[in-house]
């Protein structure tokens, strides 16, 4: 079963109960097709990576300036000595 408050207080949405319904609906449907998926034979299918035809573009790496200082002092609220807080999300 599907529980919508645990997905809810993970995901630290606040919905309605509409929403709610319609989240868990969708939910309800996706893991439906999965079931469909599951019951395609495919003992004699190779595993693909890849399909025909398709390429990996890479960049090349370049060195960027990255955050500047002077943007980030300006939220000194955000700063705890030389560190910069960030919201804690995992093991909640």
């Amino acid at each position: 079963m599907i529980d919508i408050d645990k997905i809810e207080k993970l995901a630290k949405l606040k919905l309605k109960e509409k929403e709610k319904e319609t989240i868990l609906n969708d939910l309800k449907e996706i893991i439906h097709y999965f079931e469909i998926l599951k019951e395609v034979n495919t003992k004699n299918v190779e595993p693909q990576i890849y399909t025909k035809g398709a390429q990996l573009f890479l960049r090349k790496d370049e060195i960027e300036n990255g955050l500047n200082e002077e943007d980030l002092e300006k939220n000194k609220t955000l700063t705890s000595g030389n560190f910069y807080k960030v919201k804690h999300i995992i093991g909640e």
